[in-house]
């Protein structure tokens, strides 16, 4: 809702700098706490469940730790090879982005487990309220891509205080009694989520790292700007109705298949309702999006429109196919989920290299893009049907 002053604070390429600066906390944070805070929700015991909740805590404080070196002392190297030096400054403060991501992703997890789902709500309310509040703030201000970036900082220590209030008014009782035998117990049990959902988790996310990365070298930090824009105003949305939904979802899906109860009934409903909610917002940006962008944003924005249009088939596909995603965790089939993902990147950077290259355009390269990745993501949804029955 704020992102029609945002764009008239900030220039595309200040949206740019964010773009690349998330793209890479986004890559960097599934692995903070080795996807340990997957497995919270699946233990019987409350014991097993609290132990696997300290294990994802400590792990997300000492990688954040291990991440100051290389973002502190080489930070203009890491930006040069992005593709922008401005980033160099900024780069400082991702070791404490990524430390709250792993407090974040592990304190849903848990409160997921508890059904305090308002909890978890409050924390993506609080997450886009401090944000958007403090990038305007410094907007006004007149701080450029520093501004954004300190937003989005202010932002997950808001959501992860909200996420947390509960524990932090009992003081963490469920930490007592934790011991490292119990600790090194849940590691092994749980050992298929840092071997292989953390690396399927990581190359999923280096999707829009390498994105981003392209992008800069074919066109600049300002069409960068133009893609973060289109895929915040869209993708945002999305993934905080898609997130809620996947968060009920694995609970639910996981009690199902415990009971052994058939999983295609709950799999059916949820796939109606996620194209459900997308179709509507999907028929507007193909049919409006670039006319909507320039009104709502400014005709700067224009373009970002009709990459929006572009894009739309793929978003839409993409919106519905993330909650899904907790499907392989349910039934004992990450190492196929695994290749799907690993196939699906790469037939993306494909598709958007080969657009380039033969069309010399963005928004013809996305057009690409979303032609290769409707017939992908329809591949996948078949087989999690398939799956699914077996």
């Amino acid at each position: 809702m704020a992102a029609p002053l945002l764009t008239r604070l900030y220039t595309p390429a200040d949206f740019g700098v964010l773009a690349i600066y998330t793209a890479w906390l986004s890559s960097l944070a599934v692995l903070m706490t080795a996807r340990y805070d997957m497995a919270i929700v699946l233990p019987r015991e409350d014991a097993d469940a609290a132990r696997l909740m300290v294990l994802s805590l400590a792990l997300s404080f000492a990688l954040s730790l291990v991440a100051i070196p290389p973002l502190w002392l080489a930070g203009d190297t890491l930006a040069a090879w992005a593709g922008e030096a401005s980033l160099a400054r900024l780069l400082p403060w991702l070791p404490l982005s990524l430390w709250l991501a792993g407090l974040m992703q592990a304190f849903t997890s848990w409160n997921n487990r508890h059904q305090r789902y308002r909890a978890n709500a409050g924390g993506r309310l609080a997450l886009g309220g401090s944000l958007v509040g403090v990038q305007l703030a410094a907007g006004f201000a007149g701080m450029g891509a520093t501004g954004l970036v300190l937003g989005q900082v202010a932002g997950q220590a808001a959501s992860t205080l909200v996420q947390a209030w509960q524990d932090m008014r009992g003081r963490f009782g469920w930490r007592r009694g934790v011991d490292r035998a119990g600790l090194a117990g849940v590691a092994r049990r749980y050992r298929e989520f840092p071997l292989i959902n953390a690396p399927h988790a990581f190359v999923a996310s280096l999707q829009d790292m390498l994105t981003v990365t392209l992008l800069t070298a074919a066109s600049g930090s300002a069409t960068v700007g133009l893609y973060g824009l289109l895929m915040r105003v869209l993708k945002l949305p999305a993934a905080l109705v898609g997130q809620a939904v996947a968060q009920v979802a694995y609970r639910d899906l996981a009690a199902a298949h415990a009971a052994h109860e058939p999983l295609r009934p709950l799999l059916a409903r949820l796939m109606a309702i996620l194209f459900a909610l997308a179709l509507p917002p999907f028929v507007v940006i193909v049919l409006w999006g670039d006319a909507l962008f320039a009104w709502v944003f400014g005709e700067t924005w224009r373009q970002a429109g009709e990459y929006a249009r572009m894009l739309a088939p793929y978003i839409l596909f993409h919106f519905v196919a993330s909650p899904l995603g907790m499907v392989p965790l349910v039934i004992g089939r990450q190492r196929t989920a695994f290749a799907f993902t690993v196939a699906g990147i790469s037939l993306f950077l494909a598709a958007l290299s080969i657009g380039f290259e033969r069309f010399g355009d963005v928004g013809d390269a996305f057009a690409l893009v979303s032609a290769v990745m409707t017939v992908y993501f329809s591949a996948y949804f078949v087989w999690l049907w398939k799956a699914v029955r077996r």
